[in-house]
């Protein structure tokens, strides 16, 4: 019988080759199998770069403030890696989180340079772009994602190490850091699982409250303090809209007749909220109350379309929404399933956003998969749903 070959393990290869279970000839820039294939060839970072303080590479253990500092042990693979990663968001993932009336000189010139100073703000740059990238190509998106999901944790990390005793610099990186984390945990979800996955959609939607919560905080905490308030003028515009046109800022944006589609939807959703208040104010229950507190921050938040409105739009409703309503819909509460579900149909307003694509349908379809027998009552609001995410 002929002997097995044998060959040196690779330890050092590249994320494809790794996926692939084949050895890795480490060449660079790419390997001799990525060179092949026409495939992105990453490396990614040795171990001893990711145990490093505040969970981030070539960070100086003791930085107060968590600047990164040049040279070290940091690898080439990571360097060269992080190098496209900061490109992307500057090129690109930036551009795809400005909307009108929303300034873009913050999210390009302001939110990068505060990065450098501040490694769980880097890290958290670092996993969006390589998110939004498992997105734009689909060929490697297992290596983006494992990207993602690698920075994102290094983030946290860091993250998780600054809070116990926050102090004043920190807040406004620190609400940045939430808001991207907020990005990130909306669309992963999506991007990383195949589309006929089924999920939770309250603990989905309970996870970016927490998150959503938290950035809330730090923005109220950097606006008293009045600190160097470098994020002045940022998120605080009641006039932003949702970006609808198709123009080279904004390829992904939808056709005129989608434009007209998310028109023509927005207009049934109000029609049918509406339908709902009488339904509330003809009930006689001890949670009339609740119900009707709940529908009307959820109108608040739908009714500004295209505007985000002051409320932040559809995607921050779970923000605001009362722990005891939370309560009713885990319980099975109809009402309350009824109004999550004009939450799911709401969030196909915003579509056209990489990081929500098809949230809203995954939302609405995993809450009908969950309800067992319609009553009769809400029949026809089930079957607009439905039709309203495409079901």
């Amino acid at each position: 019988m002929p002997s097995r070959r044998s060959h040196t393990k690779s330890r050092k290869g590249c994320s494809e080759c790794k996926r692939r279970h084949v050895k890795c000839d480490e060449g660079t820039p790419k390997c001799t199998l990525c060179k092949k294939r026409k495939l992105e060839c990453i490396y990614p970072p040795p171990q001893s770069d990711l145990d490093s303080s505040h969970g981030s590479p070539s960070v100086q253990d003791g930085s107060e403030s968590g600047t990164r500092t040049p040279g070290g042990d940091q690898s080439m693979q990571t360097r060269m890696l992080e190098m496209r990663l900061f490109h992307q968001y500057l090129t690109s993932t930036c551009r795809t989180l400005s909307q009108h009336g929303l300034s873009a000189h913050h999210l390009s010139i302001v939110i990068p340079r505060m990065a450098t100073s501040f490694p769980y703000l880097l890290d958290s740059i670092f996993a969006l772009s390589a998110l939004h990238l498992a997105t734009v190509e689909e060929d490697n998106r297992i290596t983006w994602l494992d990207a993602a999901v690698r920075y994102q944790s290094q983030a946290c990390s860091g993250m998780a190490k600054i809070l116990p005793g926050i102090t004043p610099e920190h807040y406004e990186p620190a609400f940045v850091f939430s808001v991207l984390i907020f990005l990130f945990a909306t669309g992963f979800p999506g991007i990383s699982t195949e589309r006929n996955q089924n999920h939770d959609p309250i603990s989905e939607v309970l996870e970016g409250r927490r998150l959503i919560a938290g950035a809330a905080m730090l923005f109220e905490r950097f606006n008293e303090v009045g600190v160097d308030a470098k994020l002045s003028g940022w998120l605080c515009n009641s006039d932003t809209e949702e970006s609808l046109e198709n123009n080279e800022k904004n390829s992904d944006g939808p056709s005129d007749d989608d434009v007209k589609r998310l028109f023509d939807l927005h207009k049934s959703i109000m029609e049918s909220l509406e339908k709902l208040q009488t339904t509330i104010e003809a009930d006689k229950s001890p949670q009339k109350e609740l119900y009707q507190a709940t529908w009307t921050l959820l109108h608040n938040s739908i009714e500004p379309w295209p505007k985000i409105g002051p409320q932040g739009g559809p995607i921050a409703w779970p923000l605001f929404i009362p722990e005891a309503y939370i309560s009713l819909l885990e319980s099975g509460d109809w009402i309350a399933r009824i109004l999550f579900l004009h939450h799911a149909v709401a969030l196909r307003l915003m579509c056209n956003r990489w990081y929500v694509r098809d949230r809203g349908r995954r939302l609405a379809l995993a809450t009908l998969e969950s309800l067992g027998d319609i009553p009769a009552e809400w029949a026809d609001i089930i079957s607009w749903v439905k039709s309203s995410v495409g079901i």
